[in-house]
């Protein structure tokens, strides 16, 4: 299930607002992507309205995408004004894609197709852009390899540990931040707890809004490639987080996978069983 993007409509940088005269019937509040934004290829269509919505079929019925090739998608109510819709399968890379909602037009644009893929057995990210998706490893290089268009890279990683189990799943970004505050007692641990932990992180992407992301963590490089230290979170080098950072849109998917251990040249994998847990953004290991 790919994960929406709805909070950042209420957030204002992806949602568009509207005048008295353009909202039409149905009272459109705001539509994301805005017009002529640049998202990544996971990004759902997210439309908000003033009041709640008593005829959905009618709004679902109003709302049109256009894309080449045609794509089909699903209706999800994020709540009683806010719907997104879905598409199948990725949209195509460097594309515009057409909306309509209730006669109200607008359009977006894609950008370069960049996966992310965690594998929490071998400890890597495996990012792609504008190739095809990644592939499991033996046949990746082994880390450290950065990725250009049309090529796959694997990047030494660190996820959570056993008791702070990065969740398998696929997932959307939902936001970049150069820098961000992680505080434990947000997620209900105190500060002052061993597990507890408050500081500041780089190049920080976020996937879900429990607190789980992408992001610099330099106090975790021994680890990465090797073993899983973090609270749940994706760890990367500040110099791939940098990368990936600027490289990745909103919208484009990262997929976490337990993945099967294997044994490369320059290491050998520790597979460990995984089990879900709740997020945490992470902290330096005490």
């Amino acid at each position: 299930m790919v994960i929406g993007i709805a909070a950042t409509v209420f957030a204002g940088p992806t949602g568009v607002r509207m005048t008295s005269a353009s909202r039409g019937y149905f009272d459109i509040a705001s539509i994301a992507p805005s017009r002529g934004a640049v998202v990544g290829v996971a990004h759902p269509v997210v439309v908000t309205f003033h009041n709640p919505v008593v005829n959905r079929a009618a709004v679902e019925r109003a709302i049109a995408v256009t894309s080449v090739p045609a794509m089909t998608g699903r209706f999800e109510w994020i709540e009683d004004n806010v719907v997104q819709w879905v598409p199948d399968r990725y949209w195509p890379a460097h594309s515009t894609i057409a909306l309509s909602v209730g006669g109200l037009r607008t359009d977006f644009k894609t950008g370069p197709k960049v996966v992310g893929v965690a594998n929490i057995a071998n400890h890597t990210f495996t990012v792609s852009i504008d190739g095809a998706d990644p592939e499991s490893p033996p046949s990746l290089p082994a880390p450290h390899h950065r990725s250009h268009f049309g090529e796959t890279g694997v990047l030494p990683a660190s996820m959570g540990r056993p008791e702070f189990a990065t969740p398998v799943g696929t997932y959307t970004v939902l936001a970049k931040d150069r820098s961000v505050m992680m505080d434990s007692s947000s997620v209900g641990i105190p500060v002052n707890d061993p597990d507890g932990y408050r500081l500041n992180v780089e190049y920080a992407v976020r996937i879900t809004n429990r607190g789980l992301y992408v992001h610099a963590a330099p106090w975790a490089v021994p680890s990465m490639g090797v073993d899983n230290v973090s609270h749940g979170c994706i760890s990367l080098t500040p110099t791939d987080a940098e990368w990936y950072y600027d490289t990745v849109n909103i919208g484009d998917p990262v997929i976490v996978e337990e993945g099967v251990a294997t044994i490369r040249s320059d290491k050998e994998a520790d597979p460990k069983p995984v089990q879900p847990s709740t997020l945490n953004p992470e902290r330096p290991p005490s």
